[in-house]
């Protein structure tokens, strides 16, 4: 018997505010662990990120730098990096 199928077996005989103890355990941990695995390095992020870009050829493609007289088409840059998955949060400037 695995570990799933004692703690699955154990469970039914606790009474249901226990039951959804351990539940709010069980998803506790594994908001943890994804947590754990999410904390990545800013290289291995931009390697794994490599793999979704559709045409490599494509400058328009990659984000890389900026001359402090380049013209930047904010819109695009936004959809890009909420195609690859990121909030995008813009904060009035004053």
């Amino acid at each position: 018997m695995n570990t799933i199928d004692l703690v699955t077996q154990k469970m039914q005989f606790l009474p249901l505010d226990k039951q959804d103890q351990v539940l709010d355990f069980v998803e506790f941990l594994m908001v943890k662990y994804q947590q754990g695995n999410a904390k990545k390095s800013a290289e291995q992020r931009a390697i794994e990120r490599l793999k979704d870009v559709e045409d490599a050829d494509n400058p328009n493609k990659w984000e890389t730098m900026i001359n402090i007289d380049d013209e930047i088409d904010v819109e695009s840059s936004l959809e890009n990096l909420r195609k690859r998955g990121y909030k995008v949060k813009i904060s009035s400037q004053s």
